[in-house]
Parts: C-alpha cells; structure tokens; sequence
C-alpha cells in the first residue's frame, strides 16, 4: 500500500469516486489538503468561493444539475458553521451534498480549551443537517467513509452527508489502500406490496401519479412516461420535482401547487376527484399539501426511500419503502401485455383540465404568464433555470413550461432565500453546455453578491435576472393583506446600482421595463460566453410588468 498524507488520502479516495469539481473556500486548517489538491488539478477542479454558505448552494445546485454528489470543502468552527444554511437546504429538498471539513487537533476536540476555532461538538453541530455523519481519526479509515458516503448517496434518499478530519491528520502520514467504489444495491419494492399496488392501480378508473423530489435528484423520467402512457393517467409534480415529467406531454396537468404564493389551481381540487394516487419519491410537503388543503384520493400508494417520512402527511394505504424508478420497472414488468389503459373519456377529461388551468392562469396570472411565455419562447428547450425564493419564481412553477429534469432548481424545503444566484454557478459547472438563467430578487441576490467575484474568477456565465421592486416583494404582499397598507415596516429596501455594482466587476448588464425589452435582452445574453446581468424593473410589482 502507498505511503500518503491524510490530505493525499481525501483527494485519491475522490477521484476513486469520480469527483471532479469541488467548491469551498482554503483555510489555515486545510493547506497541507489543498498542497494535495495541487498535483491533482487536472483530474479536480476547485471552485473557490467567498462564503461557504454561497459555496454550499453551489454544490447542491451542482448537484441538482449533474445528477452527481456536489463537493464542498470547508474548515473548522466558523468556515463549517457558514455552511448551514446550505446544508439545511440540501437535507430538506432532498439534495446529495458531501461536505468535507476540519476539526481541530486531535487532542484538543472536545477539549474546551478554546484553540483557534474549536466548536462545542462540531460533528452533533452538523447531525440535524445530515443524513450521516462521522469524524475520520486515522488515515487509513478515510477510503472506508468515502465509499461508504457514496454509495449512500445511491442507496438512500437524497441528503447532505459530512465527513470531517482533525487538521493535524492531513498532514500526518500512513500506509493507505484506495477503495474503488461499490456497486450500490439500489432498493427495490417489496413483491407483496407492488402486488397491492398494481392492483389498486388496475381497479381504479382514475388514477393519477404525484412525482415527488427523489425522483428528480435519482432519476426515472422515462419508465414513469410509460407508465402513464400504458394507464392512460394523469401526471402532476410535486413541489422540487417540477420537469421531472415533461409538462407539453399530452396527460401532464403540472405542478400540483396552489393557493399561498402559488395561486388559484383547478388541478388541486380534481385530484380530490381520482380514486387512486401513486406517489413517486415525494414526501408529500405539508407546505404544499395538506398546508394548502390539498386532498388526496382515499386509495394512495406512497414509494419513497425514507420509510419514516411515508405517510406523515397522508395515511398511505400501500407504503413502499424503495427507489420510485425500481417500483416502477416492476409494475411495468407485472402489467406485461395487459390492457390496463382508462379509456379515451378519462384521457379527454385530462385534456381539459389542462385547458381549464391555463385559463386560470390567464385571467389571474395574465402579464406573470406573458412573461415567462416570452421567457421561453426565446431560449432552448435544455435551458437551466435557477430560482430564489422571490413573488417571480413562485409564479414560474405555474407559468414556466418545463419539459427536462435537472432543469428547474429552487429552495423548496428550507425555502432558503438567497440560493438563486450562487445556485447558477453551481449549475453551469454542472452543465457548462447547457444555458443557466438565474431568477432571483433584488433583496436575495444580494444574500450572496460576493460570489460575482467567483463568476468572474473562474469564467462561470449564467444570465442573472434581478426582479427588481425595492422591497422583500413577498413580504411586503403578505403584510399589507394582513394588517393594511398603513401597517407597512422593514420590507422596503434601498439598494445599490445594480448596473454599476456588476460594472465594477467588469460584467455586462442592461435594464429592462417591459416584457419585449427583456426578450430581447434575453436573446442577446443567453449564447454568451460571459457573465451577464438584466436588471427586469419592476416598481409596481411583479403582476404589472408589461
């Protein structure tokens, strides 16, 4: 076995895994870790950043993007603390995140004795963060943790995972055996209850499948699409999994999101009307379900791979605890030649659900719906799009046509505000072919603004919409309609010059008032090779832009 330092050890046991791009920011306690990282830089690339927690949205939204575990390296105390905001967002919206960070010396963890950063328990710090998490104490044991981090990351719900090294271990030496990865035992669903399922699924009239947020991160688009096609059911998504089905497929009804911040929807009320759900990876948020009166059908199968979260929200008559995609390839193995279609009725009636809602969408939503019409109209089909939590990305889930997964990334578990903007660097790293346009607010962008540093740094080009109003939009809505207008404090913001602010950094930027000037703009940044900014004003509010 090969003599190695235990930063040597860390960067041979990712490449074993196939890493090759990790975010984070270099500290004092992680040097002798980047001096391995240095002979390494044509198989890892590092992403340097200027706050970890604008690091961790980039590794999480990296992850979203590229279907692989995003890296972030981080240090002890306050550099690891930083992060948890981001780490909170990946363990709620279901995102495969390792971060890996230092701890003190050795014989100082835990000690009390206030060396440079110690933290009262870093590793319990992280544990609500986490699905799993260890301290490393020799170097021979760091490819054990590695493996065993990724093939979790296959095998069980998409969450953050933290492995954390005293700082004096990078530097120490010890005979150490690189572990190739395992092939992961991808959890399939029990036969009895595939059993019940199918035939629940046979016996219903009208079904309707809820593709959740495991799907999106782990995959299963295309026998889900079969699935459907052979039932002749009804398609929605659930919040985080929005393009996970194609929504110009003809028996896609979209997001199930209504009321709250997402509006009137006529699909929320219908499913109450079907007689049997098949819930694919989703946790079925409260938020967005019961919060919001969402009723299910009486006969609901829930497939998730985090067994504790089935039936939290809805009592589930067929709980199966496995991979949506594995529950699916075996229904479909058990429908075999069977005619098991609803009917040409069932399909019309989809139909014109379908059209009933987008004219709802009209008549409430008309000028939101004009511009992200407008918006599409003008960019490919494979576009990223990458979203705060802002008034314009809750009106994309309804009036955002998207047709790929990977494709539509947003905080919907912690609803984080600030993850927009780092959350495209993250994603055109992921998928550096592919366009990114970031939609975030005024106030959000400004969460993370130091990352234009790191854009520019290391050539990442997104298209950054700032929805402009001067104010916490949202906020202020939800203020003003509980207590008046003349009730008004703390959401209207002074701001900076944007144009000058993204100037200062050598990015390009315009200011848009109207849908056909954005278009335009649109159009004139999307092929770009560079950075660019579209100030969209908007003093009146989202729903007046015209």
């Amino acid at each position: 076995m090969p003599m190695m330092t235990g930063g040597q050890a860390i960067v041979e046991s990712l490449k074993a895994q196939n890493v090759d791009t990790i975010f984070g920011i270099i500290s004092v306690h992680t040097l002798d870790l980047f001096d391995a990282l240095f002979d390494n830089q044509d198989d890892i690339r590092f992403i340097g950043g200027r706050l970890e927690l604008g690091c961790g949205y980039m590794a999480d939204a990296y992850s979203r993007a590229s279907g692989k575990p995003g890296v972030l390296l981080t240090s002890t105390g306050p550099g690891a603390a930083d992060s948890m905001g981001a780490m909170g967002e990946a363990y709620f919206s279901s995102s495969n995140l390792l971060q890996i960070t230092t701890n003190v010396e050795k014989e100082f963890i835990d000690s009390g004795k206030l060396v440079t950063h110690e933290t009262k328990d870093q590793l319990k710090m992280f544990e609500s963060v986490t699905d799993w998490n260890a301290l490393i104490t020799q170097i021979e044991s760091v490819p054990d943790h590695f493996v065993e981090a990724f093939k979790r990351f296959q095998e069980r719900r998409p969450r953050p995972i933290e492995l954390e090294v005293p700082t004096d271990l990078l530097a120490e030496t010890a005979d150490v055996e690189v572990i190739r990865p395992r092939d992961p035992d991808i959890p399939q669903g029990d036969p009895v209850m595939v059993e019940k399922a199918l035939e629940i699924l046979i016996r219903s009239k009208r079904p309707v499948i809820f593709v959740g947020e495991e799907v999106q991160a782990l995959g299963g688009t295309k026998k889900i699409i079969e699935l459907a096609e052979r039932l002749g059911a009804a398609v929605v998504t659930g919040d985080g999994a929005k393009g996970a089905f194609p929504e110009n497929h003809p028996l896609s009804l979209g997001q199930a999101l209504g009321r709250r911040i997402w509006g009137d929807n006529p699909v929320q009320d219908w499913i109450e009307s079907c007689d049997a759900a098949l819930v694919l990876g989703s946790t079925l948020y409260h938020r967005s379900t019961v919060g919001v009166g969402l009723n299910l059908p009486e006969n609901i199968i829930q497939v998730l791979l985090d067994g504790d979260s089935i039936g939290k929200s809805y009592d589930a008559t067929v709980p199966i605890v496995a991979n949506s995609e594995a529950v699916v390839s075996q229904l479909l193995s058990a429908i075999g030649t069977q005619d098991v279609d609803k009917g040409k009725a069932y399909r019309d009636e989809i139909s014109q659900l379908k059209d009933k809602t987008y004219k709802v969408l009209q008549d409430t939503w008309g000028n939101e719906l004009k511009t992200f019409e407008a918006i599409r109209s003008v960019l490919p089909e494979d576009t990223i799009f990458t979203l705060d939590a802002t008034v314009p990305a809750s009106r994309a889930a309804r009036c955002l046509e998207m047709n790929n997964p990977h494709s539509f990334i947003g905080p919907h578990g912690w609803m984080g505000i600030g993850f927009g903007f780092p959350a495209s660097l993250g994603a055109k790293v992921g998928q550096p072919n592919k366009p990114v346009v970031c939609i975030t607010g005024d106030g959000g962008f400004q969460y993370n603004a130091q990352e234009l540093g790191t854009a520019v740094q290391y050539g990442i080009s997104p298209v950054v919409l700032i929805f402009n109003d001067n104010a916490w939009g949202v906020l202020k809505g939800y203020q003003s309609g509980r207590f008046g207008a003349n009730r008004m404090m703390a959401t209207d913001l002074v701001n900076p010059d944007f144009l000058k602010l993204f100037d200062s950094y050598g990015i390009s930027g315009t200011r848009v008032n109207t849908v056909s000037e954005l278009t335009r703009a649109l159009e004139s940044s999307v092929n770009n090779d560079q950075i660019n900014l579209i100030e969209v004003m908007m003093p009146n509010g989202f729903g007046a832009f015209v």
